[in-house]
């Protein structure tokens, strides 16, 4: 797990709410924008989403399991898998213009509002270029190291904000991955929970969801807007992700992108025990797991 945070990382530079100046005071740990880092050999390392913060995160958890020579440069990123085309989610892409071609699979739809929206291939082009994939909607190899996987598309999803132009198709995909072994879900933009999403997350002996907020009115008192309106079904309540998902069973569901507002950030609230008596966890930046 690379980062663990929504959009802004925690604490948010703008923010002043309670949460933020707890981890401003060192009460609470710092998080970065959510990414994760998957390897079916532990040599070649494949992101799903490339947040900002990824120079930082790579840095820290990834290039500490490598070996590198002294004076060599190289890079263990393979390829990139886009759940949606949000800033926080795409914005690492820039970054990783130094390391040659940036393999980037994603929906038509997200492809179209990066190019359209952000010129991310024209400006990619002048570096290393990127090279476009599509979803596979069925399992298929990531690379020779027997690590599969495939997409899911979830309804309810929308375009970024930045693309005025947007196109209709998935403009949100979760993705399923699997070496042998358990099969991992990851799927950090969820606006609905519908039957298709279900079936795919009970394959998953670990499923990582999100947990962007906890209530449908937890951004009012600072956007004005509802956790809908923002593309996330909200954690609590009755139509919440905790009741839908409490059936997996415990320890297999582990939320992320939790923004700086969300009361689970605190260990003491009332919002993380009922995480917790639900058999959910909150995820944490740096975690490793081995499905």
């Amino acid at each position: 797990m690379l980062g663990t945070a929504a959009g802004g990382g925690f604490p948010q530079w703008n923010c002043a709410c309670r949460n933020c100046r707890l981890a401003r005071a060192g009460a609470l740990p710092g998080r970065w924008q959510s990414s994760l880092a998957v390897s079916g050999n532990g040599r070649d390392w494949h992101l799903v989403n490339a947040s900002p913060d990824v120079g930082h995160q790579l840095e820290r958890f990834v290039r500490p399991r490598l070996a590198i020579a002294a004076g060599e440069r190289d890079s263990p990123i393979r390829s990139v898998f886009l759940t949606n085309a949000d800033l926080d989610h795409t914005l690492g892409l820039f970054q990783l213009r130094e390391s040659g071609p940036c393999i980037v699979t994603a929906p038509p739809a997200v492809r179209t509002s990066l190019e359209h929206g952000l010129g991310l291939g024209r400006v990619l082009g002048a570096y290393g270029g990127i090279e476009w994939r599509d979803i596979p909607a069925e399992w298929a190899p990531v690379d020779d190291s027997g690590l599969e996987m495939r997409a899911i598309n979830l309804s309810g999803g929308g375009p970024p904000r930045y693309d005025a132009r947007a196109e209709s198709g998935a403009h949100a995909v979760g993705y399923l991955f699997r070496a042998g072994g358990g099969t991992a879900g990851f799927f950090p933009d969820v606006a609905r929970i519908d039957e298709l999403l279900l079936a795919a997350i009970k394959e998953c002996a670990h499923v990582w969801f999100d947990g962007t907020f906890w209530s449908e009115d937890e951004m009012r008192p600072f956007s004005g807007r509802t956790a809908a309106a923002m593309g996330h079904v909200p954690m609590g309540g009755d139509m919440g992700s905790l009741q839908a998902l409490r059936g997996l069973g415990a320890g297999r569901v582990h939320y992320l992108h939790i923004n700086n507002t969300n009361p689970v950030l605190r260990p003491d609230s009332a919002e993380r025990l009922a995480v917790e008596a639900a058999g959910a966890r909150i995820a944490g930046d740096g975690e490793h797991f081995v499905v």
